[in-house]
């Protein structure tokens, strides 16, 4: 199968750049599209981005592009329609791949030297995306590279699309798409988040104080913490190993000699000294209670990648600091 047999009446290349602050829907900055058989290329600003799309969205017109849910996003963010047609080669790629080895990762450019197609250099697109993520004002030079950075990832998608197709079955592949168009969704709407009680548990000093507040209470029990340096709760070994005699408890060592007090090792040894359940939980509380970082915008919801068909097993996998559903509840 080529390019030019796929039952669509117009296929389009599209990208774009926009700058993805955390928690915040996108703000585009420019985009590029090329369609297939005609060759006909849109390349607009920001400002030029306006109304309706630029091409059709309909059924009849597939859309093909790399992370399609954040060119979906960005269409969201634009007020337009979400293209009813999408082949994303970002899923297309990894269901290729899944289980080898990848030289130049998993990214666009690991997809066109996977096939043996030549790539913009890492180290400028790497330089191009912290330029446009640092956003506005462009200078008109910055916008004419910008631009043509832009542009030279859709044609990129050119390159690679006939590769690709007699590798795939597409009918599967557009399942893959509709589901990264609709992640694009979620990410745009977000989830709604206390904003009063987000505030607070996002505040390092509320955080640690909530973290100390419980220790006094536990360690009454136990003496093993000691103030830090920063006036907060430690757990001290050498404190620890003074209980431990103390109660004439065996406890394992590592090789080395010293106490092992890794996280399982609490959880077994504990089930035979049931009198250290209670330090068992206060460490393990206290572990979990991480410094809050989710991405929250300032329409109080949370919004952050999906990362759609990431993991080995295709899930999503939005990075877990910055997602609502991903901590320790």
């Amino acid at each position: 199968m080529t390019p030019i047999e796929l039952p669509f009446e117009e296929i389009w290349f599209h990208d774009f750049e926009f700058v993805a602050r955390p928690g915040e829907r996108p703000d585009v900055v420019c985009m590029v599209a090329i369609e297939l058989r005609t060759g006909r290329t849109i390349q607009l600003w920001r400002d030029e981005l306006t109304g309706l799309p630029p091409y059709r969205t309909d059924s009849k017109v597939l859309f093909v592009s790399f992370v399609a849910n954040a060119e979906v996003g960005c269409h969201l963010a634009l007020d337009w329609p979400a293209p009813a047609k999408v082949l994303d080669l970002n899923p297309v790629f990894r269901n290729l791949t899944n289980g080898l080895y990848t030289p130049e990762g998993k990214g666009l450019i690991g997809l066109l030297r996977y096939f043996g197609l030549d790539s913009i250099d890492a180290k400028r697109k790497d330089a191009m995306r912290k330029r446009v993520m640092q956003g506005p004002p462009f200078t008109g030079e910055e916008r004419r590279q910008i631009l043509a950075y832009c542009k030279s990832d859709v044609e990129s998608l050119a390159q690679v699309l006939p590769r690709v197709l007699p590798a795939i079955d597409l009918g599967v592949a557009l399942y893959h798409g509709e589901f990264a168009a609709v992640s694009a969704l979620m990410e745009f709407n977000g989830v709604p988040i206390d904003r009063e009680i987000f505030d607070q548990l996002a505040d390092a000093a509320v955080w640690r104080a909530v973290r100390d507040e419980m220790v006094p209470m536990v360690d009454s029990e136990y003496g093993v913490y000691r103030r830090g340096p920063k006036g907060d709760w430690v757990f001290t070994a050498e404190a620890f190993k003074a209980y431990l005699d103390r109660e004439n408890i065996v406890w394992p060592l590592n090789e080395t000699g010293s106490l092992d007090l890794k996280r399982k090792t609490f959880e077994n040894t504990t089930k035979g000294y049931p009198q250290l359940e209670n330090l068992r939980q206060l460490r393990h509380t206290r572990d979990k209670m991480r410094k809050v970082k989710l991405a929250v915008g300032h329409d109080s919801r949370n919004r952050t990648v999906l990362w759609p068909f990431k993991s080995k097993t295709s899930r999503t996998q939005p990075k877990a600091a910055e997602w609502i559903f991903s901590p320790a509840v």
